[in-house]
């Protein structure tokens, strides 16, 4: 007679969750072990403090930077960083007559070198090495060691507000909705090419014109993944402009444009019009972002908002391009414990109105991240997409946070087509614009200065468009992963 407990694992589901249990554990064991070493080294060199070029905040190093020069003013720092994750993936094509249930680890590793001389010149160089656990052939995430980053920038003196950087880098810009760092996926955001930046208490202004780097390429006749390189006669460039003089708002002012001028190349593809032509492109984006309080009550807790535009024009092919995007969210954070913070935020990009017109409406968000903005099961991005979200965090610990979520979406335009998700589109718009909801609970945990643990869980309920289309069910999602910074 079997025991009940095997009755109990012949269910996929509790399959699914001991599966979870167990990778996810062993996935943890790492950064627990280093937890102690860590601790150990941060007592033995307390000076090791230096500026991450990955993320442009402190982090605590374990080694500390080597001086050398009058009153140390040449420093070599040496750092890194390892990202592990496991993900579990159930039903993403919203159909369970389909066997589409997947198991995936992702481990992101990096080693940099620093080398800084006074406030006028810094080297930095950075390798990378991004792995893949899982056999997934939609999910490409592997591309063994390669330069991920490597720039020169240089003031002409120290008190100069003007600086340049000339290289490899990475470029996130604003909350990152039109360019991010990319920090989420397997390959982090990078562009080659030259910034220019004036940076004062009052102002922080970048200019560049550099080329995105991708990490797909085609290869008999297979797509696959490599070291990244720069996309082929692709290039983005404008200014994005910080103003602080209106403390303590924040305003950003951008003009940007990305073009495209291959028409021949084999991956990634030309772009083409409504009607099949393929062509050239050039998309040209002004926009500005506000954020900052509404009201400050002492004691009790402050009401903030956060505004963002943006504007579209140029052409794709033959066809002309005209598109936006809208965002507003109001915020309230308690002075209490657990420091709670409320949040209704709404999101707005337009679609193509007709297909087939010689006008594309479809905002397109560039370079932007696709992850937390808009829920962690990525099944949305910043296009043809309509969106309202309640969002609630508490911090029980200075070390734990929590937050909850919950999402609806909808199309932007019925006849254009659902992107990110399964891919549907209904040229006739018969079949609405109600895609779903979306409800996720993430938990970060702060180990120490150098190791972070987090893990996430989310579930999307299907709305009326993919029912039409024959996908009624719903999609699960749940991850836990470690972040190691030495």
């Amino acid at each position: 007679m079997d025991l009940p407990w095997c009755f109990w694992m012949r269910h996929e589901a509790a399959r699914s969750v001991l599966r979870t249990v167990v990778v996810g554990t062993a996935f943890l064991v790492f950064p627990f072990s280093v937890f102690a070493a860590a601790d150990y080294a941060a007592e033995q060199n307390p000076m090791g403090r230096d500026s991450s070029a990955t993320t442009g905040s402190e982090n605590i190093h374990v080694v500390p930077p080597l001086e050398w020069g009058k009153q140390g003013e040449w420093k070599l720092q040496f750092g890194g960083e390892q990202r592990a994750r496991f993900e579990r993936r159930d039903n993403y094509d919203l159909d369970k007559r389909r066997a589409d249930n997947d198991d995936l680890g992702l481990i992101r590793t990096s080693f940099n070198l620093d080398l800084i001389y006074r406030s006028l010149l810094r080297v930095f160089f950075e390798v990378g090495d991004a792995r893949q656990i899982g056999a997934r052939t939609d999910v490409m995430q592997t591309a063994y060691w390669h330069l991920r980053q490597l720039f020169l920038e240089a003031k002409l003196r120290e008190d100069s507000p003007w600086s340049i950087r000339i290289g490899r880098q990475a470029m996130p810009l604003g909350e990152e909705r039109l360019v991010e760092h990319g920090s989420w996926g397997n390959f982090l955001r990078m562009f080659e090419g030259v910034r220019l930046r004036y940076k004062t208490a009052d102002a922080d202004i970048n200019f560049f014109f550099v080329q995105p780097d991708i990490y797909q390429r085609r290869h008999k006749p297979a797509l696959t993944t490599d070291a990244p390189h720069p996309m082929d006669h692709t290039y983005f460039y404008g200014v994005y402009s910080t103003f602080f003089w209106w403390k303590p708002h924040e305003v950003d002012l951008y003009a940007l444009g990305l073009s495209d001028r291959d028409n021949m190349r084999t991956f990634p593809s030309p772009v083409k019009s409504e009607a099949g032509i393929y062509g050239t492109s050039s998309r040209y984006t002004v926009g500005t972002r506000l954020r900052g309080p509404l009201l400050k009550e002492p004691g009790k807790g402050t009401l903030g908002y956060g505004l963002e535009a943006a504007y579209q024009w140029g052409n794709i092919s033959e066809d002309d391009l005209r598109a936006y995007m809208l965002h507003a969210d109001l915020n309230y954070k308690w002075e209490k414990p657990w420091k709670p913070m409320l949040k209704l935020e709404g999101n707005l990009a337009s679609g193509d109105r007709r297909f087939g017109d010689g006008e594309n409406n479809s905002f397109s968000c560039l370079f932007g991240s696709n992850h937390s903005p808009y829920g962690i099961i990525d099944f949305v991005r910043l296009q043809n997409l309509r969106e309202l979200a309640l969002i609630f965090s508490v911090e029980p610990t200075n070390k734990l946070k929590l937050q909850a979520e919950a999402h609806h979406y909808w199309l932007d335009s019925r006849t254009d087509a659902w992107y990110n998700g399964p891919g549907l589109r209904d040229k006739t718009g018969q079949s609405g614009r109600d895609l779903g909801d979306e409800l996720s609970l993430v938990g970060t945990y702060k180990l120490n200065k150098r190791v972070t643990l987090e893990g996430g869980l989310s579930h999307f309920f299907a709305g009326n468009y993919p029912r039409k289309f024959g996908k009624t069910d719903g999609a699960n999602f749940v991850y836990l992963q470690y972040v190691i910074r030495f």
